[in-house]
């Protein structure tokens, strides 16, 4: 089996992270529901009660929730308030959660940590968090539980949420309509380079009522005008489609009400409208090749050369007409400045129904679509990206900020599980395991980890038809994550201690590292030696960790090695922990290291003391009580 080698890296952080997306091109401010939002988030309620506030943006597909949580983070005051930065992750339905709060770590400096959990990544998230002013956004969200492992950070931080569905424990509501008939009027001037004659201001506003004000629609209606699309004939091309797509009686429909419904016919009308404006007609199947991509998915144009296999001008020309016409979306700029883009859900899905849908429709008004299975078009993606490799060693892909987050499910997706195996087998020429050698250079190691898991379950779903194979490759799988379990918290306590004594960490990462150690002689040694170098806010969360371990000698051990430093609130909380110990000689010893700090304890740890029955250790708990109380050293 490849060595998997988990190696340490530094990369510096010049600045706040800040992962916003841009706004769209016929952005229209909504006063009303930004000031709410930004009025909460700004709120120093939350600091007074040490809470972490949720705050969520809830309504129907194409209302503008992400649109408004986009501008709100834009805004001065907001960024002037988190000035440690803002996070952004977008969830979807069925998210890898792993590697989305990896990419958060990393965001935050931390580059060393390799997630093996949610839960343990969760942890470190929360105490990168601790003291920082952070607004972390947690864009369409469609499970509560989904939401929790990023629900984190300190009093100092905010937590917003986009949902269209989803009913989020404690947080504070904001239920978003959809614009105004003025808001409207708006946006759909701002796609014209001069302002709009009192005939077209009406035609405008009967077009906003016929799309039911939902700003997504209002956004591809402006783009087509801006095309050269005519009000008069947008108008009356709307309201054909609209009628068409409700004597179709659209699937999942019967669940809407009539209002619901018709909105969700006006986005659909206007994106085929859209898509039937596209010329030439290779550039309707480019726009279908997005529905083989994952939901919520960032757009890089190296990767769409290969989704579309074009050369990079091409490839630039076409995602800039397709933002143009509003059927893709900015994304935030990376580190490298270059534009990234991003597909809201229902144009995903109209992507994937055009990648499968018959291309040569009966009729004349369907858009033609490519005519493959899901899996056949996983499969010619797989193919386009093999050939870019070394001798079909998946391993030596290049970077296009896309494919090696996403690889490991084409190849569940296309069928293609024994190349899956593979994959995980492959190795260097120094014999060690090439694709996790490849995610931790990338700072991706939460993507081995998921794809290990995938690996997992698809071996544990062939054991009834090749049982022998299927033990095989989960033992193999086993022993791959014990050994990411063993190296990744093998880190020496001294070692932490002397990394945050030379700034190579901070005081929280080493923190982060000590909470992951499991030996509860480690974590005491860990969290002692790390006790000098901890703020008071710090010092609380080394104390919570202390109270978890089990052992009473290292228990009795740690909060010895944390009580010099502990503020008087937590010296008080010690000694209560302390007085829970059950063995008479650990609780003296606890009780004895924090009398110097608390003179009012060492009548009590001389009374425990004298009331241990083994010779030896209340001799040694007397002599360690002695410079506290000279006259027990004749006792002892």
């Amino acid at each position: 089996m490849a060595i998997v080698d988990i190696g340490t890296y530094e990369r510096p952080t010049t600045r706040p992270p800040f992962q916003v997306p841009h706004l769209p091109q016929n952005f229209v401010e909504r006063p009303e529901h930004h000031k709410q939002i930004k009025t909460c988030l700004l709120s120093l309620e939350a600091n007074r009660t040490g809470t972490l506030v949720v705050s969520a943006i809830h309504g129907m597909a194409g209302i503008g929730k992400s649109t408004l949580a986009t501008a709100v983070a834009r805004n001065p005051e907001v960024q002037a308030q988190f000035s440690d930065g803002i996070l952004w992750v977008t969830l979807g339905q069925k998210p890898d959660l792993l590697p989305l709060l990896s990419d958060w770590i990393q965001a935050l400096g931390d580059y060393n940590y390799k997630p093996l959990t949610l839960d343990g990544a969760s942890k470190h998230l929360r105490t990168l968090l601790h003291d920082k002013k952070i607004l972390l956004v947690v864009d369409d969200a469609w499970n509560a539980e989904h939401l929790e492992p990023f629900r984190v950070g300190g009093s100092n931080c905010r937590v917003l949420v986009t949902t269209r569905e989803a009913t989020i424990r404690g947080a504070i509501y904001h239920n978003l309509d959809v614009m105004t008939p003025n808001e409207s009027l708006e946006l759909l001037q701002k796609s014209q380079n001069n302002p709009l004659t009192e005939a077209e201001q009406q035609q405008a506003q009967e077009l906003a009522q016929t799309v039911g004000y939902l700003p997504l629609a209002l956004e591809l209606a402006a783009a087509l005008v801006a095309d050269g699309v005519s009000w008069q004939e947008l108008l009356k091309d709307l309201r054909l489609e609209i009628a068409r797509l409700e004597v179709l009686e659209l699937p999942g429909a019967d669940s809407c009400t009539n209002e619901e419904q018709r909105k969700h016919y006006s986005i659909r009308a206007c994106f085929n409208l859209s898509l039937r404006s596209l010329k030439p007609e290779k550039r309707l199947q480019q726009f279908a090749w997005f529905g083989v991509l994952p939901e919520d998915v960032v757009i890089t144009d190296t990767m769409a050369t290969t989704l579309w296999e074009i050369d990079s001008r091409d490839t630039l020309t076409t995602l800039r007409l397709f933002k143009t016409k509003a059927l893709l979306l900015p994304g935030a700029t990376g580190d490298d400045q270059k534009q990234t883009y991003r597909l809201h859900d229902l144009m995903h899905d109209t992507a994937m129904r055009l990648l499968t849908s018959d291309s040569s429709p009966n009729k004349l008004e369907e858009l033609p679509g490519l005519g493959l299975s899901l899996a056949a078009a996983h499969s010619i993606l797989l193919d386009r990206y093999c050939s870019k490799t070394k001798q079909g060693m998946w391993h030596t892909l290049p970077d296009d900020g896309y494919i090696h987050a996403k690889l490991s499910w084409h190849l569940e997706q296309a069928n293609r599980t024994e190349d899956l195996h593979q994959l995980l087998m492959e190795e260097t020429a120094q014999g060690r395991n090439g694709w996790y050698e490849t995610c931790d250079r990338l700072g991706q190691t939460g993507n081995f980890v998921t794809d290990v898991a995938r690996a997992w379950r698809l071996a544990e779903e062939i054991f009834e038809e090749n049982p022998k194979q299927s033990i095989a490759l989960q033992c193999r799988y086993a022993l791959i994550t014990t050994s990411l379990n063993s190296l990744a918290k093998n880190i020496p306590p001294e070692l932490m201690a002397a990394l945050v004594e030379q700034n190579l960490w901070t005081p929280a990462q080493g923190l982060a590292y000590a909470q992951q150690v499991k030996k509860p002689n480690e974590q005491a040694r860990a969290l002692s030696a790390l006790a000098p170098h901890l703020s008071r806010s710090l010092l609380s969360i080394a104390f919570d960790a202390v109270c978890g371990i089990q052992d009473d000698f290292y228990y009795a051990d740690a909060l010895s090695g944390l009580a010099p430093h502990l503020p008087e609130p937590l010296l008080q909380q010690a000694l209560d922990a302390a007085r829970g110990i059950q063995d008479d000689y650990y609780r003296t010893y606890a009780l004895t290291e924090l009398a110097p700090h608390l003179p009012e304890v060492l009548e009590e740890a001389l009374n425990a003391a004298r009331g241990i029955q083994d010779d030896y250790y209340r001799t040694y708990a007397l002599t360690e009580l002695a410079p506290h109380l000279p006259e027990v050293l004749e006792e002892a």
